[in-house]
């Protein structure tokens, strides 16, 4: 079922919505409601919390006739998660405000919420892809995948490249 963000409230505690997936700020303006329960934090849960949640995919064509551009927007990416991580936790609830995002001001992330994307030094990205290439196939929407395919599709050489270079 899809519906407006906005309605998500009023539909979850009403019974109409047994569960719903939620971006900032929706978990948090529902937690400050007490309305519903959080089943998973994939920024804190385990095994969740563990692995990348987001993914930068290029075509192989394009990266092989561009490998310059390649890696200085994934780079760019990179360095604004770091900046993005440095800024965010003083002005995430003003911008979500001024965006008009919510109307509590007051809302904050908890403490221990919102960092995972932050630590991309640290995850391996080969388990990642096998983590949730896993997830996809116990539900039935993707077919099994050898490592082999794996290797043959993915190329993490610039990742690698910018954890040395982007030590932080």
């Amino acid at each position: 079922m899809t519906h407006q963000t906005a309605d998500s409230d009023e539909l979850l505690a009403a019974g109409k919505l047994d569960a719903l997936i939620g971006f900032p700020p929706v978990p948090q303006e529902l937690r400050a409601k007490r309305i519903g329960q959080v089943i998973v934090n994939s920024s804190v849960d385990r095994p969740w919390s563990q692995y990348f949640c987001c993914t930068v995919a290029a075509r192989k064509e394009f990266v092989q006739r561009n490998p310059a551009a390649t890696k200085r927007a994934v780079r760019a990416i990179l360095k604004a998660t770091d900046v993005v991580r440095a800024r965010a936790r003083a002005r995430r609830p003003r911008t979500w405000w001024n965006r008009g995002f919510t109307t509590a001001y007051e809302l904050r992330p908890r403490d221990d919420e919102g960092d995972s994307v932050q630590r991309w030094r640290e995850y391996d990205p080969e388990d990642s892809v096998r983590f949730y290439a896993l997830r996809l196939r116990e539900v039935g929407i993707a077919e099994e995948q050898s490592e082999e395919d794996s290797r043959r599709r993915t190329d993490w050489r610039f990742l690698n490249e910018l954890k040395k270079e982007l030590k932080g």
